[in-house]
């Protein structure tokens, strides 16, 4: 009985001592984003990126429908022209919607990865170049801006 209680006080106080020492993570309040990947296939793509949120509150509800909650991910289109990279303003803007990450209304740090299919054509299929890259950044509920990031160039396919 002695060593039962002897391996929990020992675990207890591990337990104790490991918790205690543990730091609280935390991250700015607005958004700081990374590139991941941008995987390309024939007409689509995959972009993923990593990013941290100190107080959660990152993604769009069903009814968030009106500017500016219309869209929080967003994509500017790039075309390598004569060596240099000139802005494209298309028709359609590469705008996307992370659904609601955080859903306990507490503000919390997040830390995650997002995907977002590219489709139907993550190209201009009337543009006579065929490198393109994106800058990509992100928005919080508050509308906090994150950083800019910048993916590698890519070659369409042909």
């Amino acid at each position: 009985m002695k060593t039962i209680l002897y391996i929990f006080f020992i675990s207890s106080t591990v337990l104790l001592f490991t918790s205690s020492c543990q730091k609280k993570v935390t991250y700015p309040l607005e958004p700081v984003i990374l590139f991941n990947s941008f995987q390309v296939y024939t007409d689509s793509a995959i972009l993923s990126i990593d990013f941290t949120d100190g107080d959660g509150d990152i993604g769009l509800t069903s009814s968030d429908v009106s500017k500016p909650y219309d869209s929080n991910l967003f994509l500017t289109y790039y075309e390598k022209q004569k060596g240099v990279f000139k802005k494209i303003d298309l028709p359609l803007p590469f705008n996307y919607r992370i659904p609601l990450l955080n859903k306990s209304n507490k503000e919390k740090p997040l830390k995650g990865t997002i995907s977002v299919n590219i489709t139907p054509t993550f190209y201009n299929p009337f543009s006579k170049f065929d490198t393109l890259k994106f800058d990509v950044n992100i928005k919080d509920r508050a509308l906090n801006l994150s950083n800019t990031i910048s993916t590698p160039e890519v070659v369409r396919p042909k």
